[in-house]
């Protein structure tokens, strides 16, 4: 829908050719939808309030990040419990809202969880913080373990994959990923959207996150090759993650819709 850098919110951000259009057909047939970015560098609101300005219908709520994912997980599993949490305002606020309390890094190791989000500002002292949680027993758990996403800029390094890779390789642990491809994205968007997972359509634009969650959960899977993957990478995937249909910008999806 958009074509920017998902953490930092840089300039120059644009909605793709027809996006406003798609979103303007579905909202008029009254089909639910939501939007899901791997990006954590700000607030679902905030991400909202910048796709409203290029025109794209999204409400608050329907705007989903990690974060979102992370807060309810959290909140469910651990409840009551700290965690230490590394990252920006765009993860910090949705924790906060589901009421997970944040541990400091004196307290590393007695938090219940470590999550990983993009911190542009990660130090030796988050990391050993971060490390001493984990051989305390603590889970990993990480908003995205991609190396790179799109920008309009050409690829760019996802900070919340790299720092997470950095603590797998110190501690052996596994990361728990909470944004795409894990299957509690798609979950909580089936809740959000009041539809079972089967009932769902996942359009994206990189075949190893939004194809691949939405094969292995059962829903229809959309490629839109204005992103991530090209369609040699559709050619190279097996067959079972492969996506439903490909269109080449996200505006020829219209006469699909009608």
């Amino acid at each position: 829908m958009l074509s920017e850098d998902p953490n930092t919110g840089a300039g120059g951000a644009r909605a793709l050719p027809g996006a406003v259009d798609v979103l303007d057909l579905l909202r008029a047939r009254g089909v639910p939808y939501a939007c899901f970015t791997n990006g954590t560098g700000q607030t679902p609101r905030a991400l909202a309030t910048k796709l409203r300005g290029l025109g794209l219908d999204v409400h608050d709520s329907e705007m989903l990040t990690p974060a979102s994912v992370a807060a309810e997980y959290l909140a469910t599993t651990f409840p009551g419990g700290a965690v230490l949490a590394f990252g920006t305002d765009g993860l910090f606020e949705p924790l906060a809202a589901a009421g997970v309390r944040l541990a400091a890094l004196e307290e590393a190791t007695s938090a219940r969880a470590v999550l990983i989000g993009a911190d542009p500002e990660f130090t030796y002292d988050k990391l050993t913080a971060a490390c001493r949680a984990v051989w305390a027993g603590a889970p990993l758990l990480v908003t995205s373990m991609a190396a790179y996403f799109a920008s309009s800029g050409g690829r760019l390094p996802s900070t919340s994959g790299a720092i997470a890779a950095g603590i797998r390789h110190v501690t052996g642990a596994e990361p728990i990923v909470v944004g795409k491809p894990s299957p509690l994205v798609i979950r909580m968007a089936a809740r959000a959207l009041r539809h079972g997972v089967s009932e769902l359509t996942v359009v994206g634009d990189d075949v190893r996150l939004e194809i691949r969650m939405a094969r292995e959960a059962g829903a229809t899977a959309v490629l839109v090759l204005s992103g991530t993957s090209r369609a040699e990478d559709v050619a190279e995937a097996p067959p079972d993650r492969r996506p439903d249909l490909v269109v080449p910008v996200i505006g020829d999806l219209l006469p699909h819709l009608r």
